[in-house]
């Protein structure tokens, strides 16, 4: 049985909140915030509990059960759900969307890329056959990097010079033609697989984030408040991004160094808070059915904000964010109570083996 990690948990509930709080706010300068704080925290996350495999055939299995999975069963889901209620939402939210159609929406499902609305059924679902990518990228770069029995140092450099290729092109692929959309996010996860490998590379310092003491948590404290100053600052600073459109502010760099330090900050903050508050760790243990749903009670929340209050048509707005707040967290507990009956009835879709599997 696997042993969970609560401050990884943690970090990764954070994250998603970002995640659901972007959406629900759709648009406006706070994604210089949300973005670096939501996505590529998700693929360090990854690399910090990255196991490489010897054989490629059980490493594609698990993850076509984990990632795969989900992503078509959510998709189909989405797309037959649209067919019926995309229209109206579009009316509803202002939002052009390029077809209802279930035929032309399931092709787009299988090229897997989210540019150019054509994922308006589930927007959110983009991340999946990204991250895929991005797994397998790791998996080739880490294949390369075992070569080398003994040395660390070579092991790093290696690692480096191999993240920078994948990154060069990625850079190339999405500057050269910023409508370029490749199937499966190929061109984001070149630019983005860094932040996996930094998550393998850096996965020691873990257990000493992880361990909190009495003697610690005064430094822990002091380090998660540099770290959220430098990463909203630097985050600001760089201006507003989105990952799915491959668009990383003023710098990428900058970008980098913001979602570095929120990642850090994350971890802290988890390593502070522990198993203690049940809820935060449970939402993080159970991301993906959050990821998978969000879509519909976030649609839900801004139709019945929008019927009281125009708050959210100025997403610029302080007041806008703090409105925000609450809806997300409900729409958060919605997924959960969804996840959990999906676990129960379908637990495949979730990636869960079965009980007969090995």
């Amino acid at each position: 049985m696997t042993t969970r990690n609560s401050t990884l948990d943690n970090a990764k509930a954070f994250a998603i909140l970002m995640v659901v709080l972007a959406h629900m706010i759709r648009d406006g300068r706070y994604f210089a915030y949300f973005v670096p704080a939501s996505v590529p925290v998700f693929f360090v996350l990854a690399g910090f509990t990255y196991h490489h495999s010897a054989s490629f055939f059980s490493f594609l299995y698990k993850k076509i059960r984990t990632i795969v999975i989900p992503y078509l069963f959510a998709g189909i889901i989405s797309i037959f759900i649209f067919a019926f209620l995309g229209q109206f939402a579009s009316n509803t939210l202002s939002e052009d969307i390029s077809t209802t159609r279930i035929l032309p929406n399931l092709l787009y499902m299988l090229y897997g890329n989210g540019k150019h609305s054509h994922m308006k059924w589930n927007n959110s679902l983009w991340f999946l056959p990204c991250l895929f990518i991005v797994m397998l990228l790791v998996y080739l770069i880490e294949s390369i990097v075992s070569i080398v029995k003994t040395n660390q140092f070579h092991k790093l450099i290696l690692r480096i010079i191999l993240c920078l290729l994948c990154n060069i092109t990625g850079f190339y692929l999405t500057q050269r033609s910023l409508n370029i959309a490749l199937p499966w996010h190929i061109e984001t996860a070149l630019c983005n697989v860094i932040f996996t490998e930094v998550g393998i590379t850096l996965a020691p310092i873990a257990k000493s984030i992880d361990s909190c003491s009495d003697n610690t948590k005064g430094k822990k404290i002091t380090l998660l408040l540099v770290f959220i100053v430098l990463a909203t600052s630097i985050a600001s600073f760089n201006g507003e991004t989105s990952a799915r459109t491959d668009e990383y502010g003023t710098n990428f760099i900058l970008y980098f160094i913001s979602a570095m330090c929120f990642t850090l900050a994350f971890l802290y903050a988890g390593s502070l808070i522990g198993s203690r508050i049940h809820a935060i760790t449970y939402t993080g243990m159970n991301t993906l059915p959050i990821l998978l749903w969000n879509k519909y009670p976030v649609i839900v929340m801004q139709a019945v904000i929008g019927k009281f209050t125009n708050v959210l048509a100025d997403p610029d707005s302080p007041i806008a964010l703090l409105v925000s707040v609450i809806p997300s967290i409900i729409t958060i507990v919605m997924c959960l109570i969804a996840g959990n009956i999906q676990k129960k009835l379908l637990p495949i879709t979730l990636g869960i083996k079965s009980k007969k599997e090995p």
